[in-house]
């Protein structure tokens, strides 16, 4: 009699055991898998979008706002036994089932109303892209994806409507921008002024004597006095009185275009008036200008990409190897997450049952 209690106190352990794997392993493996699930499906979402941008599709933006996943293990012991005469007939039984299993439960929010032109639609503020050079990012990619002119001077553009060769002038500001940044003499301060952040730009005062006159020509493109040595940065075309910068920057959507209109497309859908051929001054040739994000086009689904869709009986990637523009791309992801301004919507309800 004591082959049987032994029996259920191993199904007992056994079962005891399953039930303290659950807690804490699964948040591990959950937490990571979820984390590359979301993020992978937010950069094919931001891809297609460019790619029905260029067919002159409808974007849809679909947010992840909460993941709930229930784990648990439903156990079951079962003991039988029966005695009959004579002894030897005696029967014992005993068994048991261990039921595992996960019921995630996602939800959905579509980026609409307010929101959507909260973060699409509204303009980068001069005072987030100065923020975002004083961290570290390079001022050439800033400047040449999210500006559209600095006091005057035109960047260049290859959207439908907005089309427009680049000033020569606004390349060499970039050129001599990029190298102030390199050197350290340039920073920012941020001053609140009627409820609103103001972005200070300031030249450090100890400098050596290349960075020097690289300052005193960014002063003179700019129409700025050179005894002064901090300027107020504005949003707009072009300054409204002495000492300040006016920076005509571009929303996420006006980005979205901008890249859109320069990837590439099968030449029988521009032919068809499916969408429209990519500009002849957008190429890696001699005096074209390299685009911004090269997006490949293949009817086989690509082996090496860093992210990848299908649309329209053809695959758009970008290539994993392709180091630029995956920074180009990933910098318009992190600018979507800045555009998220005011307060937070109110997330969905959700009720989890107990069991």
């Amino acid at each position: 009699m004591k082959k049987p209690g032994f029996l259920i106190t191993l199904l007992m352990l056994l079962t005891l055991t399953g039930c303290a794997r659950l807690g804490g392993p699964t948040i591990i493996r959950d937490r990571f898998d979820y984390s590359v699930a979301v993020s992978e499906s937010w950069k094919s979402q931001m891809l297609l979008n460019i790619v029905k941008i260029r067919y002159s599709d409808t974007p849809v933006f679909m947010d992840v706002t909460s993941v709930i996943n229930l784990v648990g293990i439903q156990n079951t012991v079962s003991l039988a036994a029966g005695w009959s005469f004579p002894p030897n007939a005696n029967t014992q039984a005993i068994g048991g089932t261990s039921t595992w299993g996960e019921k995630p439960t996602i939800t959905y929010a579509p980026l609409t109303g307010e929101k959507f032109t909260r973060s699409l639609l509204t303009p980068i503020t001069p005072y987030a892209l100065l923020s975002m050079i004083q961290a570290g990012w390079p001022v050439r990619m800033l400047f040449t994806l999210c500006v559209k002119s600095i006091n005057d001077m035109d960047n260049q553009s290859s959207a439908p409507g907005f089309s427009r060769k680049q000033d020569p002038e606004f390349k060499r500001l970039i050129g001599l921008l990029e190298e102030t940044q390199k050197s350290g003499a340039v920073g920012t301060r941020i001053e609140r002024k009627d409820k609103q952040d103001t972005a200070i730009v300031v030249f450090r005062r100890k400098k050596d004597r290349e960075t020097a006159q690289r300052i005193l020509e960014t002063r003179q493109m700019l129409g700025l006095k050179p005894d002064r040595e901090e300027f107020t940065v504005i949003y707009g075309a072009a300054p409204t009185q002495e000492g300040e910068i006016a920076i005509l920057t571009r929303s996420i959507m006006d980005i979205i275009i901008e890249l859109a209109s320069q990837i590439d497309v099968p030449a029988e859908h521009a032919s068809e008036g499916r969408t429209y051929a990519t500009s002849s001054e957008i190429g890696e040739g001699e005096g074209q200008a390299s685009p911004l994000l090269r997006v490949y086009i293949g009817r086989e689904k690509p082996s090496d990409s860093f992210v990848a869709v299908h649309n329209r009986g053809y695959w758009f990637w970008i290539d994993d190897r392709d180091r630029k523009s995956k920074t180009v791309f990933t910098f318009l992801m992190i600018l979507l997450s800045l555009a998220e301004t005011g307060p937070a919507p109110q997330g969905p309800t959700v009720t989890v049952p107990i069991s």
